[in-house]
């Protein structure tokens, strides 16, 4: 067995649940690949490195300029999806991320297992 990854720092707004965090940690990666801003990519950057927290860089005006976009053409979505349509997508939400914790946890567990059975490395 190989030494297993240490944990991602955790982001503040997750409010210490790892499957949200890591959730809005891939999303803020994606909305970084997309983005033209360099400002913004250096903030993304600084959040995702655990340099600065998100609740803090959410009242940015770096933030909000790349997000703002993003956020309007989500609501025009949403407004135009039926009420069945909304209720599917919010069980899939909460299916993945019910599998999510599942496997974090798992990897916890094999984390310790590890750190146990090699306590010198």
């Amino acid at each position: 067995m190989t030494r297993p990854n240490d944990e991602e720092p955790m982001l503040d707004v997750a409010r210490g649940d790892p499957a949200l965090s890591q959730h809005l940690r891939n999303s803020l990666k994606l909305l970084r690949e997309r983005s033209d801003d360099p400002e913004f990519r250096r903030l993304a950057d600084d959040i995702i490195a655990g340099r600065r927290g998100l609740r803090d860089a959410a009242t940015s005006p770096v933030f909000n300029r790349a997000l703002n976009p993003q956020v309007e053409r989500f609501a025009q979505r949403w407004e135009e999806l039926s009420d069945e349509e909304k209720a599917e997508l919010a069980a899939r939400g909460e299916a993945d991320f019910a599998a999510s914790r599942e496997r974090i946890e798992r990897e916890r567990r094999e984390r310790e297992r590890w750190r146990r059975d090699h306590p010198d490395e």
